[in-house]
């Protein structure tokens, strides 16, 4: 397991089961997501409407260490 920071849908099943930690910058939501690796990349659910690029994140081996910069954002 491992710790993304992704932009937060309230309304999406995925992001509500995933995420561990909910913030808000400028008005918009994000949150840290526990994800599984998978090749040595985040494994994210697959979204008609959304192109996520896997290889785009940078993956956190700790919440500590997302929490981090979650605070610095």
């Amino acid at each position: 397991m491992a710790f993304i920071i992704d932009s937060y849908n309230k309304y999406d099943l995925w992001d509500r089961n995933h995420a561990v930690h909910k913030f808000s910058v400028n008005g918009n939501w994000y949150a840290i997501k526990k994800v599984e690796i998978g090749w040595g990349l985040p494994i994210l659910e697959e979204r008609i409407d959304r192109e996520d690029i896997p290889e785009s994140y940078y993956i956190y081996e700790t919440l500590d260490e997302a929490m981090d910069f979650a605070r610095m954002m």
